[in-house]
Order: structure tokens, then sequence, then C-alpha cells
């Protein structure tokens, strides 16, 4: 059942804690069962903290290409505004380098888990830019309230609309069950 995801940008959105990455592994899996190949991940989420968030944890991973970079969570690690600006402008510079070795070979299918979290501080553009390198993506992102609003969470909403207005098909996703 991956067709309804073929050739078309798919993002999953939602709050915090409601199966955003365990949908997107789902998905990864089927595409895996049905013998895809060329499938890439880039993985930007940091390590789960206080049950919120974490990467990929599939047994499959090694059957694809697998990006990642120590990114850290600037809402639940910064002690002040400027703390937490300066880990999301650092995630966006780690996760800029990941587009450069993306795009030097890129998938026919590309995930990409916490999407988000570059919207932060990165440059939607370039994120764009990533996208159109590949006929298929299936992507997961924050889109909620609970985490709080400030300049970065104002910025990382604006950009998560405008994602989503350039998206073929945006999933809600507002409970954990599949």
């Amino acid at each position: 059942m991956v067709h309804e995801f073929k050739n078309r940008k798919t993002i999953i959105i939602g709050e915090v804690n409601t199966g955003k990455t365990v949908y997107l592994c789902e998905i990864l899996n089927r595409f895996l069962d049905e013998g895809e190949k060329e499938i890439a991940l880039i993985d930007m989420a940091p390590e789960s903290i206080k049950g919120i968030g974490g990467k990929i944890d599939n047994e499959k991973i090694d059957a694809i290409k697998y990006y990642t970079a120590q990114i850290v969570a600037p809402r639940l690690t910064g002690k002040t505004v400027e703390e937490v600006e300066t880990f999301a402008q650092h995630n966006a510079k780690l996760i800029d380098e990941i587009f450069v070795e993306y795009l030097k070979n890129p998938g026919k299918v590309l995930f990409i888990n916490d999407v988000s979290i570059y919207l932060q501080a990165g440059d939607l553009n370039e994120l764009l830019s990533l996208l159109h390198s590949t006929p298929t993506v299936i992507m997961n992102g924050y889109y909620g309230f609970s985490l709080g609003g400030g300049k970065l969470g104002e910025r990382e909403r604006e950009n998560m609309k405008a994602l989503q207005s350039r998206c073929d098909r945006v999933i809600e996703r507002v409970t954990t069950s599949p």
C-alpha cells in the first residue's frame, strides 16, 4: 500500500507524543517490505528527553542510507532564550551539512524524522530544494503548542505551515493509536 505515497510529498504533523515517528516507521517498513530500493532517512530528531522525541529505532535501518547528527532539543535543553536560539542555530548547521551529503547521491524515496527541528532556525528554501531532489518524500514534524511559543516557536510554526502548503498530503496525528 505504498502507492498512496509514491511520487508525492507527504508530511505527518501533530503534537508531541501522538505517534508521528511510529507512523513514519510503519510507512518505511511498508516500503522495505515491498522491495523498494534507494531509500534514505534523514533523522533530525534529538535523543528522547522526558519522553518527548527520539530518533528512529528500526531493526531494518541497515537496509537504507541513514543520515543523522548529534541534535539537541533546544526548548527542552536550553535554560535561557539565548541558549535555546544557539542550540537551534547549531542544529540547523549540522542538518545543512547532512543536506549537502544527501544531495551528492539522492534516493528515490526520502524519509525525514522531525523536520520541524530544522525549521526552528534553518532555511525553508534549502529544505524545499532538498525535497525537489527526490520524487517521494515522507516526513514528520511537530506542529502544536505544548512546547511553548516565543520567537523560536513562532518561526517553527510559520515554517511548518509554509511547508505543509507545499506538500501533496498532510496527515494530522491527534492520538497515539495508529
